[in-house]
């Protein structure tokens, strides 16, 4: 028994001793700046050690040295292997090896663990700078290009390089909001709608998880009301019209005079109140609903001409004719020269039933073709009004226009 126990002893001294010189040559290599030499022990040692923090945390250290000095670029395709992007694979392998360098195995490693996070923390910060800044100056770069109307070579090579940067960036620390606000943003100019749209909900999920809301209040409600913004404006015009609603629905709980979230919740009813998909009673519900949140976006943003618009549309369009005259009214105070309004004005006082007044839609339709003499419905109209009103010879010269100018 006694033997046994000394041979057992032995065998574990002598697998001791083969992993200490294998860790000291890692070790020894590294100093000597031996860098593949020293990545060859450092495997070694942790095939038949895994759970050696120290190792773990050494090799993380080595890549991190690799990727951070420019003279070692050239290490970083054998250290990786048979890759196209090296630097990807190293800065992968490095927070990985930094995460198992930081998990409890024993009591004693608590205090080694503490020791590691520190250094840890300030590597992993330093590659996200690289990284980010790097970003920052291709999102500049492509600006002052296309500013100076620079088309060779083609700026956009600037935010793809962002793009790469940014994807390194949060591979390094992916709890960070600011690389996937920025990330939306140039994957926005780069017209990649979807993927904006879905890193601007990474922002949001991230800086919600972080402890900016406690350490910086003000910051963290102007940063938030920023990514919603950017996230009503993505989802309204990739037509997720209920997604749109259902934001606005969360933002106005807690900001009801939020005008973004007032404006797109209007504009995306407004648009389901169109969905040909729908019963005409669900579009008119739509449409309710619509005319309902734009009164109150008006209220928060009285000179939106934008607005009173779709206001005048919808009750338009649910047969509320003097809610809609109303409307199209005080929109023409503010944008006196839209055809549209002039023409759908015009319309209503011409064959509008209770509201018909031929001398207004006359004069409705005059301002009209003064204002686009090549419209030829509004020809056609004012020659209508002309005739009701017994000015025979000039309705039938401005029919005439309107079979010569445009349909």
């Amino acid at each position: 028994m006694k033997r046994t126990f000394i041979i057992a002893v032995a065998v574990l001294a002598m697998a001791g001793m083969v992993f200490a010189q294998e860790l000291a040559s890692a070790r020894l290599y590294k100093k000597q700046g031996e860098w593949l030499k020293s990545l060859d022990f450092y495997n070694q040692v942790l095939e038949k050690a895994p759970s050696l923090l120290d190792a773990y945390f050494e090799r993380g250290e080595l890549y991190y040295d690799v990727l951070s000095d420019s003279s070692k670029v050239e290490l970083a395709q054998p250290m990786a292997g048979e890759t196209e992007n090296p630097e990807r694979v190293l800065l992968e392998r490095m927070v990985a090896d930094f995460q198992q360098a930081t998990i409890e195995h024993t009591p004693k490693d608590k205090s080694k663990i503490r020791k590691f996070q520190k250094a840890i923390d300030r590597m992993l910060q330093t590659r996200w700078n690289h990284h980010y800044f790097i970003a920052v100056l291709c999102d500049s770069l492509y600006d002052q290009n296309v500013g100076a109307g620079v088309t060779d070579p083609d700026p956009k090579q600037h935010l793809l390089k962002g793009v790469e940067e940014l994807d390194l960036a949060i591979v390094a620390l992916p709890a960070k909001w600011n690389a996937y606000g920025l990330r939306a943003q140039i994957l926005g100019k780069l017209t990649r709608a979807d993927e904006s749209l879905e890193s601007w909900n990474q922002a949001l999920e991230r800086i919600r998880a972080s402890d900016m809301k406690k350490e910086q209040p003000d910051e963290y409600e102007q940063a938030v009301q920023v990514i919603q913004g950017k996230l009503l404006q993505g989802n309204y015009s990739l037509n997720r019209y209920r997604e749109t609603v259902e934001l606005a629905d969360q933002i106005l709980a807690k900001d009801s005079a939020n005008i973004d979230a007032l404006q797109f919740k209007a504009f995306a009813l407004a648009q389901l109140g169109t969905d040909e998909s729908m019963t005409q009673e669900e579009r008119n519900e739509y449409k309710s609903r619509a005319i309902t949140a734009l009164e109150a976006a008006k209220k928060a943003r009285p000179d939106d001409p934008t607005i009173l618009y779709y206001i005048g549309q919808f009750n338009l369009q649910l047969a509320d004719t003097a809610a809609a005259l109303a409307a199209f009214n005080e929109f023409l105070t503010k944008e006196e020269k839209d055809r549209d309004v002039l023409f759908a004005l015009g319309v209503i006082y011409l064959e509008g039933g209770t509201f018909a007044d031929t001398v207004k839609a006359r004069d409705t339709f005059a301002k009209l073709v003064e204002h686009f003499p090549d419209d030829g419905a509004g020809w056609t109209n004012y020659g209508v009004a002309l005739i009701r009103l017994r000015e025979i010879d000039k309705g039938r010269e401005a029919i005439e226009k309107g079979k010569t100018a445009r349909p």
